[in-house]
């Protein structure tokens, strides 16, 4: 974790060194404003072949088209930086794009070569030419490739738009292509949009390693306010290939084909007041084994899965998952295997007869078949691997309490569809699925499923062609308890594109009041996941009661007093030494504290319940033992 924290300091310092340092800035006009293709080609090659580029600004216009005529390279030890001003909410404040000239003599490989360091600001990045045919051609940090390892490499994006990415064939990689062994990323206020592929096998990703060939590795990647919606996958580790430290907080994900988070080799993770929508929309085809989560971790030294050498053991790890909510559309787990509905618990798999007429057409196949191993299904928020190292315990007889196992392994505050169901539903002002694309999102889907035919399934891809700003989607959302889950009580997901009225028009502005404590935000994440211990923890106690009387049952009594502000007591009672747990939880079934959970003697007690840091409202508190379970609801008045 200190490097987690280091990474934090010399982000915020190479932040400060980048764009507080004087340079000299170059306007660079674009095909609407009297520039022509190629114009910033040109402007970079002159500032290269000067010598100035490490001091130069690229600043480009509002609203305007770049339109490239080669790659453009950054030479080892030198770095790029391409700026425009912020964005508005009007048409006219669109950020500029950059893309490709329709000829067909250029080599498109790569749009941006990286042997340094890069910085953009307010630019879109449209993956596609002036015709709107899309390319494919990533921006890739190369550091690695030139054969001068040891030298770490900086992107730095801030309020940027990758929009449109397929699956490149050169690398078979992602929006951002890492062939680096020390690559250091930092994408703030940033949106990957419509980073689909048609072919069946291939899909558009954000940051990711090339395909099948080891050798890279990231130190530090943190992706803060951002959003990935219509994605093949997000966020890869390929082959032996991993990071260091990956941080997500505050991102929404929606509609991701398969891979959220991808491969479970994590050493230092967290994710943080995340929104997870249709996150995994292929599922799981039992019969091909049940693997994958949004959230899942492999074993260090699994044979199958994670063999290569790491500089850590599974007890060294520290992964933190809190604060965030997982849903699937119905129309989605209809599609696949008819809803969730598993009435045949002595026939696993088995889906409910209505799959007839709302499954996709092959799973209804497969249903008259009877192979219903081989339907797909909505896979889970955390695997049954994940559970494992979150939640393990065991006995620690010097202390005579029970432990975790992992100690720096935490999740709380977590919103699963699997338990909730339409409880965690956001409705989304304006998905990004509608009468333009479901038809064939679900055609594509029921291919891969099927006979892997092509299909292409983008929202809107004219809306990007046409520079449409703000984009049609609104993924602000109306969900009550979504909109309070986060730290601080903050919506869960992305505050800057959603959430703020400086970008969008009329919407609720939470992303100024989060900005003025995400310092504070910053730091508690970083202490939690350190040190394994919640910095919020309520102080609450447990003691004995004094006196002989033995109890022959356990009972748990009202607590009193009720409603309360802010404490209140919790007696209890307990026939015999056992494991005993005492957890308080909201409305929504999930845990907000736990009061005791370990091993108890015999005896009498009170627990004292400290609600300063919650909301007001009705909570409920349960005794568990051997058995046993008694509930009872308390009420906090603020």
């Amino acid at each position: 974790m200190r490097q987690f924290v280091i990474f934090l300091i010399c982000a915020m310092l190479l932040s400060v060194s980048l764009f507080a340092q004087q340079k000299d800035t170059t306007d660079v006009n674009g095909q609407y404003s009297g520039g022509s293709e190629g114009e910033l080609n040109a402007a970079v090659q002159a500032a290269i072949d000067g010598g100035t580029l490490s001091n130069t600004v690229f600043k480009l216009k509002l609203y305007d088209w770049y339109v490239l005529t080669g790659t453009i390279e950054v030479p080892e030890g030198q770095t790029l930086e391409i700026v425009a001003p912020p964005a508005g909410n009007t048409q006219q404040s669109a950020p500029p794009q950059i893309l490709w000239t329709t000829s067909s003599s250029v080599t498109k490989n790569f749009l941006i070569d990286v042997y340094g360091d890069l910085v953009m600001k307010n630019i879109w990045v449209r993956f596609a030419d002036a015709a709107g045919v899309q390319t494919g051609t990533p921006i890739v940090f190369d550091g690695d490739t030139t054969g001068v390892g040891g030298k770490p490499q900086y992107g730095t994006f801030e309020n940027c738009v990758f929009e449109y990415m397929p699956c490149p064939a050169v690398t078979a990689s992602g929006s951002i292509c890492v062939r680096s062994k020390h690559f250091n990323g930092t994408f703030k206020n940033c949106y990957f949009r419509n980073c689909v592929d048609r072919h069946f096998m291939y899909y558009g990703r954000a940051v990711s390693f090339p395909f099948d060939i080891p050798g890279y590795h990231t130190d530090n990647i943190s992706f803060e306010n951002c959003t990935f919606a219509n994605m093949g996958y997000v966020y890869m580790q390929e082959r032996t290939n991993y990071a260091d430290n990956v941080h997500f907080n505050h991102c929404t994900f929606n509609n991701v084909v398969q891979f959220s988070l991808e491969n479970g080799w994590w050493w230092k993770l967290n994710v943080n007041n995340c929104l997870f929508v249709n996150a995994w929309m292929m599922g799981y085809v039992p019969a091909q084994g049940v693997s994958g989560a949004t959230v899942t971790i492999t074993p260090v030294g699994d044979p199958d899965n994670f063999a290569f050498a790491v500089p850590f053991t599974d007890q060294d790890r520290h992964i933190l998952f809190t604060h965030s909510a997982y849903y699937m559309d119905d129309w989605l787990v209809d599609w696949m295997r008819g809803g969730w509905e598993n009435n045949y618990s002595n026939t696993p798999w088995r889906p409910d007869p209505k799959i007839t007429t709302v499954g996709n057409p092959y799973s209804v196949e497969q249903y008259k078949a009877r192979l219903f191993d081989a339907i797909p299904y909505p896979r889970p928020m955390l695997d049954s691997t994940a559970h494992v190292y979150f939640d393990s315990i065991y006995f620690d007889e010097a202390s005579g309490k029970n432990v975790k196992l992992y100690p720096f392994i935490n999740r709380a505050y977590l919103y699963d569809v699997t338990t909730l169901r339409n409880a965690v539903n956001p409705r989304f002002f304006t998905p990004l699925i509608g009468e333009s694309n479901l038809d064939s999102l679900k055609y594509f889907l029921w291919q891969k499923w099927d006979k892997n035919k092509d299909a292409m399934w983008a929202y809107l891809p004219e809306a990007g062609f046409q520079q449409l700003w703000p984009f049609p989607e609104k993924l602000a959302y109306a969900n009550d308890t979504l909109k309070t889950a986060g730290m601080g009580g903050f919506p869960l997901g992305d505050l800057y594109h959603w959430w703020n009225p400086a970008v969008r028009e009329g919407a609720t502005d939470y992303y100024s009041a989060w900005l003025a404590q995400a310092d504070d935000e910053r730091a508690k994440i970083a202490s939690w996941l350190e040190t394994g211990i919640n910095p919020d923890s309520i102080a609450n106690s447990v003691n004995r009661l004094p006196g002989n009387l033995i109890p022959s049952e356990f009972t748990l009594h009202q607590n009193y007093p009720n409603p309360f502000n802010p404490t209140t007591q919790i007696k209890y009672s307990v026939p015999q030494t056992a494991h005993v747990s005492l957890k308080v939880y909201d409305n929504l079934g999930q845990e907000i504290a736990t009061l005791f959970d370990g091993i108890q003697p015999i005896g009498n007690y009170v627990a004292t319940f400290d609600g300063t840091k919650l909301a007001g409202g009705v909570y409920f508190y349960t005794l568990k033992s051997q058995g046993v379970t008694i509930t009872k609801k308390l009420v906090l008045i603020k």
